[in-house]
C-alpha cells in the first residue's frame, strides 16, 4: 500500500459519485482537451472527475506530479489492454485487432516494475540524451535536406510532406531502413492512429490492426536485415540477458528480438514524434512576433519548443491502474481503480503556470508533462524535441517562410492525442537571404 499523504482515516474516493470530463466539454482529440481546460480552471472547478468509463480522471499538475512518484499506479499490462486476445500461442487465423495486440505486448509502455527499468535501460542507451544528442547536426542537415527539396509556391502539407519524412528517416538512420522503408512506416504508424480513439469501431479497429501488421513487418524486415549492425546487435545481446519471466497481467512481456522490440517502441518514435514536430510549427505559425526574436536570438529555440509542446502537447491523457490501494491527500484510491492521466491539460494548469495561454519565452518548464513523468515518462522525449528543434532551425537558417493556407484546422476528434490530419502551408523563400514577413490572420514562420 502506498501513503503519498498519511491521514489517520482515509476517505474512499468515490469515482462514480464524481463530475463526468463531459460536464466540463472533454470528448477527446484537440478541441476537447482546449474546450475543458478553459472550464475546469475556474476557481470553483473540481479536483477529480470521471470517465465516461468511470476510470477516475487526474488532472492538476500538482496531483499528477505526486501520483507519478507511487510505484502502485502502474500502467496496463498487455492481458489488461487487449483480455484473452494475448493468450496462448499466436493462432492460426488472428482475429481483428490481434496484430496490434502483438506489437503493443512489445513496449515499454506496457511493462512495469522489474521488467520496465530493464528495458527502459536497453532503449535509453541507443535513444537516451546521449545519443540524441551526437545526432543534432544531421538533423538538421536532414530537416534542411527535406525543406530545399519542396516547391516554393505551392500547397504542401506539413505533416506527410515534411514532419513524417523527418522523423521517418531519423529512425530509419538508426535501423537502417531505405528511404522508402522509413516512409512507409512513418505513414502506417499514422494509420494506426485508430487504436488511441476513446470510442472504437469494428472499423476503426480493422483500420489501426491492417496498419500495426504492415508497419511492424517494414520495422522488424529492416532490423532483421541489419541484425549485425552496433545498433541492433547491442539491443539483442542485452534482451537475450533478461531473466524476468513473462507476465501479461502485471509485470510485462521481455521481446524476443531486437526486431520485435525496436518495433514496438518506435511505434510512439514515429507517431507521437511526427504530432511534436507537426504542433511546434503549428503553434508558431500564428506568433510572427516569436519568428522575429528567434531569428535574433536564435539559442531560444529549444525554449520556444518546450514552450510550443506545453501549448499544444501531442499527447492529452494516457491511462493507469493502481495494483494496490493509495493512500493519497486523505483519500483511499481502491485497488483495482482505473486512472486516466491528463499529462497535456496539466501543462495549462494555472497553479503550475501562470497565465497560461500565453506564450512565454522565458517561463520555466521546470516540472514539464509534455511526455509524462515518473518511472514511466516518454524515453523518447530527447529524440522528439531533437527533431521539433532541428526543423524550427531548418527553417530559420534556410530563409524559408512557411505560410498557413487558409481553412479551418484539421484536428482529429474523439482522440486521446492533439493530432493534426493535415496542416496545408506553403513555401516561399525571399530573393538574396531575406526572409519574408506575413502577419496575416494565419499568421506565417
Amino acid at each position: 500500500m502506498s501513503d503519498v499523504t498519511t491521514t489517520a482515516t482515509p476517505e474512499v474516493l468515490d469515482v462514480g459519485a464524481l463530475p463526468s470530463l463531459a460536464d466540463y466539454g472533454y470528448d477527446g482529440g484537440r478541441g476537447g482537451y482546449r474546450r475543458f481546460c478553459a472550464n475546469v480552471f475556474q476557481s470553483d472547478g473540481p479536483r477529480f472527475l470521471r470517465s465516461e468509463r468511470g476510470a477516475l480522471v487526474m488532472f492538476r499538475h500538482a496531483d499528477l506530479r505526486a501520483m507519478a512518484t507511487v510505484p502502485q499506479l502502474t500502467t496496463l499490462a498487455p492481458a489488461q489492454m487487449f483480455g484473452g486476445m494475448l493468450a496462448g500461442p499466436p493462432p492460426e487465423e488472428p482475429p481483428v485487432g490481434f496484430a496490434m495486440a502483438d506489437l503493443i505486448k512489445n513496449q515499454l509502455f506496457s511493462t512495469n516494475a522489474p521488467l520496465n527499468p530493464v528495458l527502459r535501460r536497453i532503449l535509453l542507451n541507443q535513444i537516451g540524451p546521449k545519443p540524441t544528442a551526437a545526432l543534432a547536426d544531421s538533423t538538421r542537415s536532414l530537416a534542411t535536406d527535406i525543406l530545399e527539396a519542396l516547391p516554393t509556391g505551392t500547397p504542401i502539407d506539413l505533416v506527410r510532406d515534411v514532419a513524417e519524412p523527418l522523423i521517418g528517416r531519423y529512425w530509419g538512420g538508426l535501423i537502417g531502413m531505405t528511404d522508402e522503408e522509413a516512409l512507409r512506416a512513418a505513414a502506417e504508424a499514422r494509420k494506426m492512429t485508430p487504436m488511441l480513439f476513446l470510442r472504437q469501431t469494428p472499423e476503426s479497429v480493422a483500420e489501426a490492426d491492417a496498419a500495426a501488421k504492415v508497419y511492424r513487418a517494414t520495422v522488424e524486415q529492416a532490423s532483421d536485415r541489419n541484425g549485425a549492425r552496433p545498433v541492433m546487435a547491442k539491443i539483442a545481446e542485452e534482451l537475450a540477458a533478461v531473466d524476468i519471466p513473462d507476465d501479461l497481467d502485471h509485470v510485462g512481456y521481455v521481446p524476443r528480438t531486437a526486431g520485435a522490440f525496436l518495433a514496438g517502441n518506435l511505434f510512439d518514435g514515429f507517431h507521437t514524434a511526427a504530432l511534436a514536430a507537426t504542433n511546434t510549427i503549428y503553434a508558431l505559425l500564428g506568433r510572427p512576433e516569436v519568428l522575429a526574436e528567434l531569428r535574433s536570438s536564435p539559442d531560444k529555440v529549444a525554449a520556444a519548443v518546450s514552450e510550443c509542446l506545453r501549448l499544444e502537447p501531442p499527447v492529452i491523457h494516457l491511462n493507469r491502474f493502481a495494483h494496490d490501494d493509495i493512500h493519497y491527500d486523505g483519500h483511499l484510491i481502491p485497488k483495482g481503480t482505473h486512472v486516466m492521466i491528463m499529462w497535456g491539460v496539466a501543462g495549462r494548469d494555472p497553479a503550475a503556470f501562470p497565465d497560461p495561454d500565453t506564450f512565454d519565452l522565458s517561463r520555466s518548464q521546470q516540472g514539464s508533462t509534455s511526455f509524462g513523468g515518473g518511472a514511466h515518462i516518454c524515453p523518447g522525449r530527447f529524440a522528439a524535441t531533437l527533431m521539433a528543434k532541428s526543423l524550427v532551425e531548418a527553417v530559420l537558417q534556410s530563409g524559408l517562410t512557411i505560410r498557413r493556407v487558409e481553412g479551418p484546422d484539421d484536428w482529429i476528434d474523439n482522440n486521446a492525442m492533439c493530432q493534426l490530419r493535415r496542416l496545408p502551408v506553403v513555401l516561399e523563400r525571399a530573393p538574396s537571404g531575406k526572409y519574408l514577413c506575413t502577419e496575416d490572420s494565419k499568421g506565417g514562420i
